[in-house]
């Protein structure tokens, strides 16, 4: 680092401890925060006279990279997020496929297993075995257990619910958000568009629940 730098450097750091306990509340103190003020846009213009050159190839190399990785990335991570819905979207409605054949079997299983209890009760009643008959009867149903195929994952895949939320009806939301029914976080100040109103409006406009400001800041040709 040359004297160039080390100068701006030291200029920037002392004059912003100084900063920070300064009041501009008269004539004096007035003319020392624009002297603070002009040093400051001086040195960072001579910092950057300095800098640039050795910062400016390396942020364009940077973009460069950037923009490289961005476009690789955004196609895996497309790839990634469209086979993903879609193996994932087949491999649901298969398990629900099988959920119904289980149900279906289950159930007929289930049927069978109450209709031959009730032969083998019968059958000892006919025989005049009424207590072994009762207690056929008496008897939990044991029903076989049925196995229905299921399509197989692919190595390292797993599956997982995510939720999420799509307002389709803001003035519902704001409604029931007024109404205390909804929270107040479910909806969210838009910064963007009050700035852009305030800044056309220029206070000659007014919004429930917005306090508008004007704050004067102080520019300066070097």
């Amino acid at each position: 680092m040359d004297n160039f730098d080390k100068e701006a450097e030291v200029v920037a750091l002392s004059l912003r401890s100084k900063v920070d306990a300064l009041e501009v509340v008269d004539q004096g103190s007035y003319d020392l925060a624009n002297d603070y003020n002009l040093k400051a846009y001086q040195a960072q213009k001579n910092f950057h006279k300095w800098d640039d050159p050795v910062h400016d190839p390396i942020t364009e190399a940077w973009s460069k990279s950037c923009a490289r990785r961005k476009k690789v990335d955004d196609a895996c991570k497309y790839i990634i997020n469209e086979t993903g819905l879609k193996a994932s979207a087949w491999m649901l409605a298969e398990k629900d496929k099988a959920d119904e054949v289980r149900r279906i079997a289950e159930e007929a299983a289930r049927r069978e297993a109450e209709e031959a209890q009730i032969r083998a009760a019968e059958a000892l009643q006919s025989e005049g075995l009424f207590a072994a008959s009762e207690a056929v009867l008496d008897a939990p149903v044991v029903t076989p257990k049925v196995e229905v195929a299921m399509p197989e994952k692919a190595d390292g895949v797993s599956y997982r619910d995510v939720w999420s939320a799509e307002v389709v009806c803001l003035s519902e939301l704001v409604k029931a958000v007024a109404a205390g029914t909804a929270p107040l976080n479910a909806i969210m100040a838009n910064d963007t568009y009050l700035g852009q109103w305030a800044r056309m409006s220029k206070g000659t406009e007014s919004l429930p629940g917005v306090k508008v400001q004007n704050t004067p800041i102080q520019t300066r040709r070097i």
